[in-house]
């Protein structure tokens, strides 16, 4: 699997270039961006649908079922199609908005390459996703795929995630070089 991060503004125009006989799931944050991607491509004459929140569940089905047996080779989704869903023979994933947590972008890039078959994922980053810069790295970094130079413009911090049950998770820079030890109750 391959990944490319476009750091751009993002827009239609930038998008069609991406698009050909291949087929393409395209992930968005919104559900109006969805709709509205939609129907910018279909407007320009490509054969899209999407799914997200605002569709009742048998839209949804006929979307995903459309994309499946191959008939329109565009889905457009919301984060509700990362997860989850098992969409065989995606070739790409656009990241046309960057989601919310690098978590997220891990389950999207997933949809491709599946079952060890290629697959390649393009992603818009732009300014307003630079707090995330340092996580995109690191799983750029874990997965031994090259990171753009460009990104390096973007603080490089990862921030830790408070749970009030669980504490604090993310990386712990003092627990280095320690190990576990072990605890008995009598």
């Amino acid at each position: 699997m391959s990944f490319n991060i476009l750091l751009s503004i993002s827009n239609s125009n930038s998008l069609c270039i991406y698009i050909s006989i291949y087929r393409i799931l395209i992930f968005v944050l919104y559900k109006a961006e969805a709709s509205k991607l939609q129907q910018t491509l279909e407007y320009k004459g490509f054969n899209v649908t999407a799914i997200h929140g605002n569709k009742t569940q048998t839209d949804r089905t006929d979307a995903l079922e459309s994309f499946r047996n191959g008939s329109v080779p565009l889905l457009i989704a919301t984060d509700v199609a990362a997860r989850g869903l098992d969409i065989p023979n995606v070739e790409y994933v656009i990241n046309y908005s960057f989601p919310l947590t690098v978590e997220d972008y891990v389950h999207r890039i997933g949809r491709t390459g599946r079952a060890g078959k290629s697959g390649t994922s393009h992603t818009f980053f732009t300014d307003f996703d630079k707090l995330l810069a340092g996580g995109l790295v690191g799983v750029l970094q874990e997965a031994k795929q090259d990171v753009p130079k460009d990104i390096y413009q973007f603080p490089m911090l990862t921030k830790k995630k408070e749970s009030k049950l669980y504490g604090a998770f993310g990386p712990k820079a003092d627990m280095s070089g320690k190990t576990s030890t072990k605890i008995t109750f009598d």
